[in-house]
């Protein structure tokens, strides 16, 4: 739905509330009602207390006018020769005699004011017989104001909901209008901005404006924009990688097969030796191959297989296994729980939902970086820890450490540190332990040692 659109009934909503209060309220109201009906109900009641023997008084009168809907404010009870039997007029006491001609206009006069003195008769004031077939019946005299006050009120209602809702509908609509405007404009920008980057010039700047949440908007397209444009560069420079990595070998065993071709070399040690340099090579692209469809595998999956692993289990068949391999290259590894590599934990260790063969392969990298990177005879621990109250696997080793400046770029794909250009790495090893920790959610590090001595040591926190 357009933004347009729904400000359109955001506006109608708020306007059309009370106007419908308003129209169910007193739609279903009588119409302004004529006096004399009401009046007559009156009196027939009256009439009817009279013939059942029942005295008249002013509280029964003014009790039966409310119960016809004609509220009393004045009331006086009088014979016909014009005798106050009862009368709440400040100026016609019971007791007195009147004059009926002119009980109409002195009602409610004020004897102190010359205009109330010479006005006419009031058409609230009436005098009425109680039974209008005797000529000596009662007369009642009763001012019908309040029940025309009554239907004012209600006009007045009615008048004040309208223009309530006219004031809400302006200011709605005024408001609606300047938050579209501003919106609009945003946006506008915004798609300016984002069709600019879409083109593919990822250094153009969103800049947002308006409110707050269209910033925040144009802040994470930014934050996008320079990810991607991260990624790409990254990208850039693993096809570089690779397509160095590639044409080196490939270069060298076009070379000496061409050298064998033209029998260049004579002598069966110059051949083998060439034979065996083309092995080499070829082995070497074998083992890239691999690593990159090893790299593409685990980082193009949306999703992996999971089941229930032991913390405890994993720890144990991989700690022997690693201790075989590093007596085989002539390294030591200590392997347990907790700090000190105990045999038994001395916290709680959890079962986790994980990928096994990834995570094994992942923690194989690690330590097979340690091995690569420690001295002959060199001491290596690998530990089930708690880091920050998560399991954790510690892999630490007592080699040359890696440099500060190689510390945020270990897990970038072909990117080798200065202390290991010399190696023959490609760079995959430490890329695929980062892609298995993120596909788990996961984190891992590699950095200084904790206990400051010389070294490198790998966090694989899994939680």
């Amino acid at each position: 739905m357009r933004l347009k659109t729904q400000f359109a009934v955001l506006t109608s909503a708020v306007t059309l509330l009370p106007i419908l209060f308003g129209v169910l309220f007193f739609g279903f109201q009588q119409a302004p009602r004529d006096p004399r009906a009401p009046t007559r109900e009156f009196i027939a009641a009256l009439l009817d207390k009279v013939n059942a023997g029942e005295s008249l008084t002013i509280e029964a009168m003014k009790v039966e006018a409310e119960n016809v809907g004609m509220p009393l404010r004045e009331v006086a009870l009088l014979k016909p020769d014009g005798t106050v039997l009862l009368s709440t007029f400040r100026h016609i006491i019971p007791g007195s005699q009147i004059q009926l001609n002119d009980l109409t206009p002195q009602a409610n006069a004020n004897p102190n004011r010359a205009d109330d003195r010479n006005s006419g008769p009031r058409p609230e004031l009436k005098l009425m017989p109680i039974d209008s077939g005797r000529s000596d019946s009662l007369l009642i005299l009763f001012d019908i104001q309040p029940f025309w006050t009554k239907q004012d009120i209600r006009n007045r209602t009615v008048i004040f909901i309208s223009s309530f809702a006219f004031v809400i509908f302006a200011v709605a609509g005024v408001i609606s209008l300047f938050i579209l405007r501003s919106i609009s404009r945003a946006i506008k920008t915004l798609e300016k901005d984002t069709a600019i980057v879409a083109t593919g010039d990822l250094d153009h700047e969103v800049a947002g404006s308006g409110n707050h949440e269209i910033l925040l908007l144009a802040k994470s397209i930014n934050l996008m924009r320079l990810n991607l444009k991260d990624m790409l560069v990254r990208r850039s420079k693993m096809l570089m990688g690779v397509s160095h990595d590639l044409k080196t070998p490939i270069a060298l065993i076009q070379g000496y097969a061409d050298a064998l071709a033209d029998n260049v070399a004579k002598d069966k040690e110059t051949q083998g030796k060439y034979i065996q340099i083309i092995q080499r090579k070829a082995k070497q692209l074998e083992d890239l191959t691999g690593e990159i469809i090893d790299f593409l595998k685990i980082g193009g999956e949306g999703s992996i297989s999971v089941q229930e692993v032991d913390l405890r289990e994993l720890l144990r068949t991989l700690g022997q296994r690693f201790e075989s391999d590093a007596l085989l290259l002539k390294r030591r590894l200590t392997w347990g729980f907790g700090e000190n590599a105990a045999q038994e934990p001395s916290f709680d260790v959890p079962t986790l939902a994980m990928n096994r063969l990834l995570v094994e392969r992942a923690l194989e990298n690690l330590i097979t970086n340690a091995f690569k990177y420690s001295r002959d005879e060199g001491q290596i621990a690998f530990r089930l820890i708690q880091n920050e109250g998560k399991p954790a696997f510690s892999v630490v080793d007592d080699g040359m450490g890696v440099a500060d400046e190689d510390v945020p770029y270990v897990f970038d794909a072909f990117y080798r540190g200065s202390h290991s250009r010399s190696d023959g790495g490609h760079g995959f090893g430490l890329t695929i332990v980062k892609a298995a920790a993120d596909l788990h959610g996961w984190t891992v590090s590699i950095g200084k040692r904790r206990d400051g001595k010389n070294g490198t040591e790998a966090l694989f926190v899994m939680g």
